[in-house]
């Protein structure tokens, strides 16, 4: 059965979104910042807003800023909290990894003649700075990646389905997108493909359990466990 798999990166890869884990933690001790339950809810609903299909470099400079304000920092102090988020964040940078089972994963897709595809918002330079690590996995990607630069418009948007599903030269009712975000779950939702949500990225799996996708997993390694079960679905469309 052909099947085409269409992957998300940050945080459904890669350990990216980590950075701003790291980020939280020093800037939360820097200003004296005790989290309580309800402004991490905020943190989360404003991350979820503000990431509705935007599409622009600074981005995540947008999102902390808010997130700065959310916690309580005056202008100066976002202004520092700024400063020390670009350093904390070319150290971590260093430290990103693939998640445990990804390669193997891969490997099954492959040994199963299953095509598949990267759709992300980060830039090819950015994709290039965190998948060049991992030589023989990158490798395979090779004329497989769509970033921001390749659409105009940005996940939620079916435009990265569309182009990955012509990529594979494959029907998009026969494609699966795996990704940890609303953005990834409502694009393959729009175009009728099989949905996974993964628990590695930035949202709960109540958050996650709000969109209904069709699977979600703790990680991308658990697919293999639902091969069946999305082979069953695919056939239903």
């Amino acid at each position: 059965m052909k099947i085409g798999f269409v992957f998300d990166m940050d945080g459904t890869l890669i350990n990216s979104t980590e950075m701003g884990d790291a980020i939280g933690r020093e800037i939360y001790e820097e200003f004296n910042i005790q989290p309580t339950e309800q402004m991490e809810r905020e943190i989360e609903e404003l991350v979820f807003e503000i990431m509705q299909g935007e599409n622009r470099k600074n981005l995540e400079a947008k999102v902390m800023w808010e997130i700065f304000k959310v916690v309580g920092l005056n202008f100066t102090q976002r202004i520092k909290a700024l400063r020390m988020a670009a350093r904390i964040f070319k150290e971590e940078k260093k430290k990103i990894k693939l998640f445990d089972g990804v390669e193997k994963v891969f490997d099954l897709l492959d040994e199963n003649d299953f095509s598949y595809a990267i759709a992300t918002t980060s830039s090819m330079k950015e994709v290039e700075e965190r998948l060049s690590k991992f030589p023989d996995f990158y490798k395979k990607l090779n004329g497989k990646i769509i970033s921001r630069s390749s659409v105009e418009n940005m996940k939620p948007h079916p435009e990265s389905m569309e182009l990955a599903a012509n990529m594979m030269n494959m029907p998009l009712n026969r494609c699966v997108i795996v990704g940890d975000m609303h953005t990834d779950i409502n694009m393959g939702k729009a175009v009728g493909a099989i949905t996974i949500g993964v628990l590695t990225g930035i949202f709960t799996k109540e958050k996650l359990l709000e969109l209904n996708p069709d699977f979600i997993l703790d990680s991308v390694a658990d697919i293999p466990q639902v091969i069946e079960e999305i082979k069953q679905l695919i056939d239903k469309n």
